[in-house]
């Protein structure tokens, strides 16, 4: 190895990465379970929230004129940016309701992913933060002979 040229790293000594990689694993984890869950959805999904008001019928004789109203379910949703309100017959309540469910858990679902994949990628950073080095490569000589260039003839 005469006339090589070896280079030494300085090594500097890091925290464990250990339990950084632990989280990262145990975050990741979490993802894979609200993605299992969104993937077992069947749909369909119907977005809005169900409210219930309380309205007079105009029968003169009826308990709602002189005390609260009777309960009418409907459905609140956006449509064209405005807000609409669906009445909901007793029909089609149990299928609508359970539509509504299913939408909002999957937006659940996808919000929490969100944050999950933003935490991983904090603690990515941290870890790669952690690892990389900023140390100086340090170059050291072994030997001496043959490093020397060799003159080219004709020239002085």
């Amino acid at each position: 190895m005469s006339g090589m040229y070896n280079s030494i790293l300085a090594y500097q000594m890091k925290p464990d990465p250990s339990r950084l990689k632990q989280l990262i694993r145990e975050v990741e984890e979490s993802r894979l379970a609200y993605v299992q869950d969104i993937l077992q959805e069947q749909g369909p999904l119907r977005s809005g929230s169900l409210v219930t008001l309380r309205r007079k019928c105009g029968k003169p004789n009826c308990r709602c004129a002189t005390g609260e109203g009777h309960p009418a379910t409907y459905l609140s949703t956006k449509q064209s940016g405005k807000t609409r309100m669906v009445y909901l017959s007793a029909i089609c309540l149990k299928t609508v309701v359970q539509q509504a469910r299913n939408y909002r858990r999957l937006r659940k679902n996808r919000t929490a992913l969100v944050k999950l994949a933003r935490q991983s990628l904090q603690h990515i950073d941290r870890l790669q933060d952690m690892l990389q080095t900023t140390t100086s490569i340090v170059n050291t000589k072994k030997g001496t002979s043959g490093t020397k260039r060799k003159k080219r003839k004709g020239r002085g």
